[in-house]
């Protein structure tokens, strides 16, 4: 297989499929099709990352079954090559608010329980600022740096439309409060991104992409990013659960209820900080008026997920018509600033 070769056929290609921090191209190898990996570049971080992807799926290769074979990775130009996997994006044939089949769920509880096996001593090594195993109270301090950084960061015209919005200054502040009282818990290496865009379904293979997230930390926070993201049905979304806690060994389960209701709380604060710029620049594009009036409407609802997380002075709703308006002031302000 040559690598080069495959990379720069990527490279001019018009149709890759992209994700927030790789582009991926399906290119025809003398073996048969692969997917040529490439980081997009430049997209601002949203999430904590602790490794390089090759590194994860060559770690775990032995452990997970259901992860995609790593052909060939390097540093530079920097790319990866993975196995194609025929099939269905999960929601192409499944969108949210939709029933999934009942082997996609028995396959996510396989994964859970392959992930929390997984040996430590197998990993990458863990960077030396990272918390100590069971640091549980370390760990969501990273994950509320985070969120702080991204509140933080950005233009006067960001700020102001955060402001216009309602996001607090300080979004973090009453769930750092809770945090104190989550117990300690071994870690385990965690996907952090399971959704159904990173799951390919064929036949009876389910399939789960995107590793540059993995890490090592709570796994309670794991079960409570993927119930986030995956918009479960009701009965679907306790048979999750329901796995967890059967797969789980009792070290990892202690406290679990108390900490899934934090990081559930936490990942509809996180979203909200996110996705108010996000959407904004959605709104800003959207052609008609009907569509920039319903993407308001999905961010009214993120914000309002959010607001029983904020002070008291914060919890003020902003309807799809204020979005919009806020929006509108936000893009002629970056237009005066560029």
């Amino acid at each position: 297989m040559d690598a080069i070769a495959l990379y720069q056929e990527a490279r001019v290609r018009q149709d890759a499929l992209s994700g927030y921090y790789n582009s991926n191209v399906r290119v025809d190898s003398p073996d048969g099709p692969v997917m040529v990996r490439i980081p997009s570049g430049g997209a601002p971080t949203m999430d904590l990352t602790m490794w390089p992807e090759h590194a994860v799926l060559e770690a775990i290769r032995p452990y997970v079954t259901s992860a995609p074979q790593l052909l060939h990775a390097q540093a530079e130009p920097p790319f990866q090559i993975h196995e194609f996997i025929a099939g269905a994006c999960l929601d192409e044939v499944c969108p949210a608010g939709t029933a999934l089949p009942a082997g996609v769920l028995r396959d996510i509880g396989t994964l859970f329980s392959q992930l929390l096996r997984v040996p430590a001593a197998k990993l990458p090594g863990v960077p030396a600022d990272w918390p100590a195993d069971g640091d549980t109270a370390g760990f969501v301090a990273l994950l509320l740096r985070l969120v702080r950084t991204i509140r933080a960061d950005g233009d006067e015209a960001t700020g102001q439309l955060y402001r216009d919005l309602g996001v607090p200054e300080d979004p973090c502040a009453l769930l750092e409060q809770r945090a104190g009282t989550l117990r300690s818990r071994p870690f385990r290496l965690l996907h952090a991104d399971i959704h159904r865009r990173n799951v390919i379904t064929h036949r009876h293979r389910t399939v789960f992409l995107d590793w540059e997230l993995a890490l090592w930390g709570d796994p309670v926070y794991d079960l409570a990013d993927h119930l986030h993201k995956m918009s479960y049905l009701p009965v679907e979304r306790d048979r999750t659960v329901a796995a967890w806690q059967r797969v789980a060994p009792a070290e990892c389960r202690v406290g679990w209820e108390d900490a899934l209701a934090f990081y559930l709380a936490f990942e509809r604060m996180k979203s909200a900080v996110v996705d108010t710029v996000r959407w904004a620049r959605r709104i800003a594009a959207a052609p008609t008026a009907g569509e920039r009036r319903g993407l308001a409407r999905e961010l009214a609802d993120k914000l309002r997920a959010a607001r029983p997380f904020w002070p008291a002075d914060a919890r003020a709703g902003r309807s799809p018509a204020d979005i919009e308006r806020a929006v509108e002031r936000w893009t002629g302000r970056r237009g005066t600033q560029g």
